[in-house]
């Protein structure tokens, strides 16, 4: 009896190192899927729902309306765009954007102040359906982006820590078996 006891941890000792190996990038999956769901629940789970604030009405300035296209999904780049970014030991980075997603960070956070844009010559067709050249120009508007989280730590989120402490011990059940 003793002889598989002895076996038996030995095993247990080698999956378990295996799993704490693994349960970084376990983790990074987890809070992926969590930061995914606010796409879909367009709210962040925080400590308490924070449902996103809705968009103004489009066709106030002559736009196509889209209040059925969901908050922050055009072409799901930015969605796309959230991944496990780096893992340490003990710690998992996931974040969104890069170059081809600046617009990541102000739509998580906010953003309200003044941007100074610059614009390039184009053509402009007009109603009657002729062409007019613009010239390029430089402008300076107010912007006010309302914050729609998506992404935060289990510090911001009780909800994300309480499934990541669910996945952790999913993994390690597997182990006892």
């Amino acid at each position: 009896m003793a002889r598989n006891a002895e076996e038996y941890f030995k095993k247990t000792q080698g999956r378990l190192a295996s799993t704490l190996r693994e349960l970084p990038g376990i983790i990074g999956k987890e809070a992926m899927k969590f930061s995914m769901e606010a796409f879909e629940n367009e709210a962040w789970s925080g400590n308490h729902q924070q449902p996103w604030k809705k968009r103004k009405n489009p066709t106030k300035w002559g736009k196509p309306d889209e209040t059925d296209r969901a908050l922050l999904v055009k072409t799901g780049k930015l969605k796309r765009s959230i991944r496990v970014t780096r893992i340490l030991n003990d710690k998992v980075f996931v974040g969104a954007g890069g170059p081809d997603v600046p617009y990541a960070k102000v739509h998580n956070t906010g953003f309200r102040g003044v941007v100074k844009q610059e614009v390039r010559p184009f053509t402009r067709r007009l109603k009657n359906g002729k062409r007019a050249k613009v010239k390029g120009f430089n402008r300076t508007i107010h912007q006010n982006i309302p914050k729609r989280q998506y992404i935060g730590t289990e510090r911001d989120s009780p909800y994300l820590k309480a499934r990541i402490r669910r996945a952790c011990l999913v993994e390690l059940k597997k182990i006892m078996k």
